[in-house]
């Protein structure tokens, strides 16, 4: 085990872990799903389900029949869904017997899918983006035939109106509509459907034009209003306008929140007692840095009218910034309270270029702006290196490990069992000694607790060949010197905020011996190195 610096507080975490009730981390294959918020509300209200080993298999490419099941489980819900059935052949190669030849009976039925010119459907076959979109606008309440989605320049205008009231909404790179549609990407479209305005259309008349029979509507497509309902749900979006959830799926709730760093978040509950997660509200969210941030970067960022205007909070690790931090950290000093105004020109005061106590190397600082409540908020979350002290133990469901508290050497950090525990699947994995990167929050229980853990990048028996040393000012440590730099293979890295010593390595330091041996490198996720150590067996004398 390797020795670190004595003055450094530890501090034991244990973990115990409980089932999670629902949504993508139930599948076995979690950890590849991309949108896993689109998959876990759309897999716990039984629109798309899972294979029968557990995976969900999110690459998987979207068949034809699946699609049509989606969109009955979606229009009728899946209890009702799964007892439809067609008393004919709805296509020449889609038997009455089919599996799936109800859902594309109903879906034939009201105008949602077309087959070939040649009377087949192709069932197994894939479907495209423009093909699925198409579908999600017609259970929406769009008509093919008054919106264009019929003719040569259909898919154009598809694309248009999907793109256009955010079907696509959070899609990783650009929407490609010729491209074969897979299992995740159905459930994002399908997730913002749940979530997308419900259509109708005022009078209809039918006139021929050149002998062609034309029907056309008086205003166009018009968002559903509660106006003409007597009941009225709000579950989605609190306004005057009907979502597709509010109409088909009452029991599926949105509520605002803030996740464990203080955040700004929503949670989706189902039938009232099933939590199926909390999300970070990613529209609300303006600017992120790893790095030290100043008063004159966030007066540049957010323009005089938003400092003027809004009120500022800000959170450490789930932490208010106005009083002492239960990590140690005295927050008093930067008067974190008050206007944006106030609180960023007091900043700018004090120095344009200083950066703020809460930021620094490794800092994941956010910057969120909700102008509707005229509120920024600023969260920073600190990235620990930690130690197991021991492996998991599967009886007792508990992992225990050693985090390094950096270089403050002060203060008692007191910890109590994780009660978000159902946030650290990772805790199955935990290894006896083996290092970990740690993230801490104390929103709930001003105790700090572990609610992510992850593997660091580890520089094994690296060859140091050239630092330099700064002098970090913390109580008990002012003067001292550490490395805020150094050199290996040729990379230059520089110190995280939490980087933390083994005595050995300060030994090093003093005597400027620093590139006479090797040495263990911990990286965090931003490419700072957290941690250094003497690698064991390789000291010259």
């Amino acid at each position: 085990m390797k020795r670190f610096l004595s003055l450094v507080l530890t501090l034991v975490m244990v973990m115990s872990l409980v089932t999670v009730s629902a949504g993508a981390k139930d599948f076995t294959d979690g950890d590849t799903i991309t949108y896993d918020e689109a998959v876990a509300v759309i897999s716990e209200i039984g629109v798309v389900d899972g294979y029968a080993d557990g995976k969900f298999n999110p690459t998987n490419t979207l068949t034809r029949q699946a699609a049509a099941k989606i969109i009955c489980n979606l229009i009728l819900g899946p209890t009702t869904a799964v007892e439809l059935h067609a008393d004919t052949a709805p296509y020449r190669d889609v038997p009455a017997s089919h599996e799936f030849a109800g859902y594309i009976a109903y879906c034939a039925k009201e105008g949602i899918i077309s087959g070939y010119a040649d009377g087949s459907f192709r069932p197994g076959g894939t479907l495209t983006g423009y093909a699925f979109m198409k579908m999600l606008l017609g259970a929406l309440g769009y008509d093919s035939t008054l919106e264009g989605y019929v003719g040569d320049n259909w898919s154009i205008n598809v694309a248009k109106q999907a793109i256009g009231i955010g079907l696509n909404s959070g899609l990783v790179g650009e929407f490609n509509g010729i491209k074969a549609v897979n299992r995740e990407e159905a459930c994002l479209y399908a997730f913002n459907t749940l979530q997308a305005d419900l259509v109708e259309y005022g009078q209809r008349l039918t006139t021929n034009i050149n002998g062609t029979e034309v029907t056309l509507s008086s205003g166009g497509a018009q968002s559903r209003t509660w106006k003409s309902q007597q009941s009225r749900v709000n579950n989605i979006r609190e306004d005057d306008i009907i979502q597709f959830a509010e109409e088909y799926f009452s029991k599926l709730v949105k509520t605002p929140d803030d996740d464990i760093f203080m955040r700004p978040a929503h949670t989706w509950v189902y039938d009232k007692k099933i939590q199926i997660g909390t999300w970070v509200d990613h529209d609300k969210l303006l600017e992120t840095y790893t790095k030290g941030v100043s008063g004159r970067d966030l007066y540049d960022l957010l323009g005089s009218a938003t400092i003027r205007d809004f009120d500022l909070e800000v959170y450490v690790d789930g932490h208010e910034a106005n009083n002492t931090g239960t990590n140690g950290t005295d927050y008093t000093q930067y008067n974190y309270i008050g206007t944006a105004e106030e609180i960023i020109s007091a900043e700018l005061k004090r120095s344009n270029t200083d950066d703020l106590g809460i930021t620094g190397n490794g800092v994941l600082t956010e910057i969120f702006i909700d102008k509707d409540a005229e509120i920024v908020r600023i969260v920073s979350i600190h990235t620990w290196l930690g130690q197991a002290t021991s492996s998991y133990n599967e009886s007792r469901e508990t992992a225990s490990l050693k985090v390094f508290k950096g270089l403050t050497g002060t203060g008692v950090v007191s910890v109590s069992k994780n009660a978000h525990s159902e946030d650290v699947p990772e805790a199955v994995d935990v290894t006896s000694d083996a290092f970990y990167l740690i993230r801490m929050s104390d929103k709930d229980t001003s105790l700090l607790e572990i609610v992510d853990l992850e593997e660091p990048e580890i520089l094994a028996e690296s060859t140091i060949t050239k630092f330099s040393l700064g002098t970090k000012f913390s109580k008990g440590q002012e003067g001292n010197k550490y490395p805020t730099k150094i050199t290996v293979d040729g990379t230059e890295y520089n110190d995280s905020d939490r980087a933390c010593y083994d005595v050995d390595v300060l030994d090093q330091y003093d005597q400027n011996l620093l590139t006479s041996n090797t040495y263990n490198v911990y990286l965090d996720e931003y490419g700072y190195f957290l941690g250094l150590d003497l690698h064991e067996g390789t000291k010259q004398y």
